[in-house]
């Protein structure tokens, strides 16, 4: 029996410009069904039957906005026809109405301002991206400004005291991105106002800063959670690659399980530590380690560290052989996959078979994305025999 699916109340006015939401004008009763049929034949070969769990709300549910501020000075999307212009977008649909009312009036702001535009090509300019992040716990809003140098600092100030007063935003922070490539890195210059955000996951309380990654659909989120951390056997040795803020290994920790998290933002591994002391956990019960995973299982190798299970959610590129390697020679009876991207699944799990044989129990589909074409699957990789192999370098 098919799960009762979500309705859509109103299509977004910018969808013939944007590529957000490229599916938003097909019912979601086919989207739905087209996301579990592509699972289905990404997985075939290894199971029968998975399961797929459906949006809970196609609109608002977007906890992350990017802007980009383009050549002619307007702050909003890239355009679907033309990627070097931007279009103003007042009414994005996955945005809430507190983040809509803010773009709004901080695109006026920016325009009274007359911030010249960051240059890719001319590597010159001054603003490049806007960025919201909204707790969809307690409607927290904080704002983000990139900037390419640090010049108009009083009109900065001006701004952000501004949008912070008018209660559009709670808090506002000047990020320093003086980088050539087109990206929203950097370090905070300055912050104005509430700078932290917290998200409630399953009652746990997860705070974190602006620079923190966090899942951008977070009620569905709740429920990979839910179902991740309860295929760990009891009593398991955990370790945790890519942990982010510990949006796993905290519930994990929770049951009572050892966990090993590594991550490579220092300030995710930060946040990690601070919302596990913060539920009373002390530090012989997990251990947080910022680093570059490839270099860290390498470490964990050498040091002849045994996990039983692994949890993997890597970015959307996957993983590599050589990671795949390292893994399977810290002991895992058990390895959990969680996939944001099909293609890098299909081909991580082709890999996997090249250095041992396994089975997977279950397979369970969750669609965080809504209107696109992405979907996070969660696989459960139990480890039948290694093969041998060359060890090989790293």
């Amino acid at each position: 029996m098919e799960p009762s699916l979500p309705t859509l109340t109103r299509v977004c006015p910018h969808l013939s410009l944007c590529n957000g939401c490229p599916g938003m004008e097909i019912p979601y009763v086919q989207q739905y069904a087209n996301k579990k049929k592509a699972v289905e034949q990404t997985l075939q070969y290894y199971l029968e039957d998975v399961e797929m769990v459906p949006a809970d709300s196609l609109q608002f549910y977007r906890n992350k906005c990017d802007y980009w501020y383009d050549p002619s000075s307007q702050l909003g999307f890239r355009s679907r026809e033309d990627s070097y212009q931007a279009f103003a977008s007042p009414s994005c649909q996955l945005l809430s109405d507190k983040g809509q009312k803010a773009y709004v009036q901080l695109a006026s702001l920016l325009h009274a301002a007359g911030f010249p535009p960051y240059s890719l090509m001319g590597r010159s300019g001054y603003l490049r991206y806007v960025v919201f992040r909204e707790s969809k716990t307690d409607g927290h809003l904080v704002i983000g400004l990139y900037t390419f140098t640090l010049d108009h600092s009083p009109q900065m100030e001006t701004i952000a005291q501004s949008m912070i007063d008018g209660s559009y935003a709670d808090g506002v922070v000047w990020i320093h991105s003086p980088q050539f490539n087109d990206t929203t890195d950097g370090i905070i210059h300055q912050a104005w106002g509430e700078t932290l955000l917290t998200e409630k996951m399953n009652g746990i309380p997860y705070t974190y800063d602006f620079r923190c990654f966090f899942q951008t659909n977070p009620r569905m989120a709740e429920k990979v959670q839910t179902h991740v951390t309860g295929l760990v056997a009891p009593q398991s040795t955990v370790l945790d690659l890519y942990c982010g803020v510990g949006l796993f290994s905290i519930p994990l920790l929770m049951k009572g399980h050892w966990v090993k998290g590594i991550e490579l933002s220092a300030e995710s591994i930060l946040y990690a530590r601070k919302n596990a002391h913060g539920l009373g956990m002390n530090d012989d019960s997990f251990s947080f380690e910022t680093g570059d995973v490839p270099k860290k299982i390498q470490e964990l190798e050498k040091a002849n560290e045994k996990f039983s299970t692994i949890l993997l959610d890597p970015p959307r590129s996957g993983l590599s052989k050589k990671i795949w390697r390292r893994i399977l020679r810290l002991g895992p009876a058990q390895i959990i996959y969680v996939s944001c991207n099909l293609t890098a699944l299909q081909r991580d799990l082709e890999w996997l078979e090249e250095y041992c044989t396994f089975t997977i129990s279950s397979a369970r589909a969750f669609d965080l994305f809504p209107h696109t074409n992405h979907v996070e699957t969660v696989v459960d990789i139990h480890i039948d025999s290694i093969k041998e192999y060359p060890k090989g370098g790293f």
